[in-house]
């Protein structure tokens, strides 16, 4: 079995808009294809007032979203990018393809979350591990494949690269579970 003919990787990522953890807006988006060559990074105007840019895990600071566009007119972008043969990749990607209020079947063919395809399971605590992509890309791809947690272009090519790797050689894969553990 083959890699799909066309795939891409997206990674969102969002700032607080409010104090409860389920109030978040788009902040960022990046876009890499099969080449690795990077598609989209977009900076995003979030719908509401950014009460939080939580800088430790997206690395924007006030100022930065500035003359930002709105959500609809990135989403456009994405959609223009995509197509109904795509493949998407990604380390949880339902959330991302929720962001952007993507559609399976109209917007893209169907998704692989990588979260998913690297869990393992613990013989000693008896449960399945998930891992970060940081982690698996970190044991996987090689030391500072990604030094800063929620770099979404870093991480878009990192999923890419694990993708080609490991998804189709069932082998490496079970050899590649048992490292990150």
């Amino acid at each position: 079995m083959s890699l799909p003919k066309q795939f891409c990787c997206i990674d969102v990522e969002c700032v607080a808009t409010g104090r409860r953890h389920d109030e978040r807006g788009v902040a960022y988006v990046a876009m890499v294809d099969q080449d690795e060559h990077l598609l989209l990074k977009r900076k995003v105007r979030p719908s509401g007032k950014v009460e939080n840019y939580l800088t430790p895990l997206t690395g924007l600071r006030p100022g930065d979203l500035g003359g930002a566009p709105p959500l609809e007119e990135v989403r456009r972008e994405v959609v223009a990018l995509l197509g109904p043969s795509m493949v998407l990749v990604g380390q949880g990607i339902a959330n991302d393809i929720g962001w952007l209020d993507l559609v399976e079947g109209r917007d893209f063919a169907y998704s692989v979350n990588l979260a998913e395809v690297f869990k393992t399971y613990n013989l000693r605590y008896n449960n399945y591990a998930f891992f970060s992509l940081q982690h698996e890309a970190n044991m996987l791809l090689g030391p500072g494949t990604i030094t800063e947690p929620h770099d979404p272009e870093s991480e878009t090519i990192a999923c890419i690269q694990l993708f080609k790797r490991y998804y189709k050689n069932e082998i490496q894969l079970q050899q590649a579970k048992r490292k990150l553990l």
